[in-house]
């Protein structure tokens, strides 16, 4: 199957996870992406994740943001180090990186120097608060730029309770989405007029574009949303509720009126549903708190498995809270090939997926990471680099 990205090179500068998981779908979609590492690896080929066993069979961490991709080692930092990278870029269709403006600069790697080697270079920078601006120079994992200064841990967990923090890497996986769609339509840009682009990524407004929802509301009246309370919700059919054996069940009706009848039958209490108390929005928001009350005892009188047929006949719309290792068999998801086979020299074992089907495109994970530095002598060769040339540079340290 024709990979949609086939004939793309993508050169990668950026460690961590945002920009990284960026070239790993790149190179998902068929794309030749080419990772620039320090001599001895990027740091997160040391990253161990806290309260993983000892014995893994590989760096999944790693794997799974570098799969598919080469390895090219370079000291940026030595003399002509940014000068090689700059060869290669010569060739390339992209480069993705997550340095911030003052390393670029240092390393003569500015979008400015780069579209002057490859006027038709589109450049993608992924960085915590933008290329420009007051914070232009702050580091920003996604627990600080993404979840916390874009204003969604304000937003989640219940009224009065500590902060709640984020998944591990789930802001820089939603700005690689971010990344990889803006490079595709700069792009298309490129295509169009001839001309390299520039593309900034922020982990901040990816942040706030995810709840741009609540945003909308705000940029009107300038006021805070409320948090979900779950004891007195304003819509008592869009919440969580326990059931007998201590799992939990999510009741998702954002317009509910025709699905109060629906939930009256399923827990076998007809008559609520033309009690006029009851039978507009307005009506149980104003009985919030007696309302969830009296739902939640009611789904405490049984097991999960109980409910599941009568919600499902009877309409509801509704999903259990489910852990990762049901979902990670879940038919849907399998259907989907959401989670697909990496093949490692010790083994095969299964990675997480891109999160897109098209039908008839080869996109799928490529197999691993190179080693450290395995394709340097193949990439430089195959980018004109003499062997004397080579020599030089080893000379002065650039492979370390």
């Amino acid at each position: 199957m024709p990979a949609p990205l086939s004939g793309i090179t993508v050169i990668e500068a950026a460690n961590y996870v945002a920009a990284p998981s960026a070239g790993a779908l790149m190179a998902d979609l068929g794309a030749t992406v080419i990772k620039i590492e320090p001599p001895g690896g990027e740091v997160m080929r040391g990253v161990i994740p806290t309260g993983a066993p000892g014995n893994m069979p590989f760096n999944f961490l790693f794997e799974l943001e570098n799969r598919g991709k080469k390895s090219v080692t370079i000291a940026l930092d030595s003399e002509g180090g940014p000068e090689l990278l700059l060869r290669l870029l010569e060739t390339a269709d992209v480069f993705l990186t997550n340095l911030m403006m003052p390393r670029l600069q240092r390393f003569g790697l500015t979008p400015e120097s780069c579209l002057a080697r490859n006027p038709r270079l589109v450049f993608v920078a992924v960085t915590g608060y933008g290329l420009e601006g007051p914070d232009a120079t702050r580091p920003g994992f996604d627990f600080s730029a993404f979840w916390t200064r874009s204003g969604i841990m304000s937003l989640v967990g219940h009224p009065g309770a500590p902060p709640v923090l984020s998944r591990i890497a789930q802001g820089d996986h939603t700005t690689g989405i971010n990344a990889v769609a803006a490079t595709l339509a700069a792009l298309r840009l490129r295509d169009l007029t001839g001309e390299g682009q520039v593309v900034d990524i922020s982990l901040q407004q990816t942040g706030v574009y995810t709840i741009a929802t609540d945003f909308s509301r705000t940029l009107v009246d300038g006021a805070q949303p409320k948090t979900f309370d779950r004891t007195a919700p304003d819509n008592p059919l869009f919440n969580t509720y326990p059931t007998r054996d201590g799992q939990w069940l999510l009741l998702v009706h954002m317009t509910p009126d025709p699905y109060w009848p629906k939930l009256c039958a399923a827990l076998g209490c007809d008559a609520m549903a033309r009690d006029p108390a009851y039978l507009t929005m307005a009506a149980r928001r104003a009985r919030g708190a007696e309302l969830s009350s009296f739902i939640e005892a009611a789904f405490l009188k049984q097991d999960l498995e109980y409910w599941r047929p009568l919600l499902d006949a009877n309409g509801v719309i509704w999903a259990p809270l489910t852990e990762l290792p049901d979902v990670v068999n879940d038919p849907a998801l399998r259907l989907r090939d959401a989670f697909q086979p990496l093949t490692l020299p010790n083994g095969t074992y299964e990675t997480v997926g891109a999160p897109w089907v098209i039908r008839g495109a080869g996109i799928s994970a490529r197999g691993p990471a190179s080693a450290a530095g395995a394709d340097t002598a193949d990439i430089l060769a195959n980018a004109g680099v003499s062997e004397d040339e080579v020599a030089e540079y080893a000379a002065r340290g650039v492979f370390g």
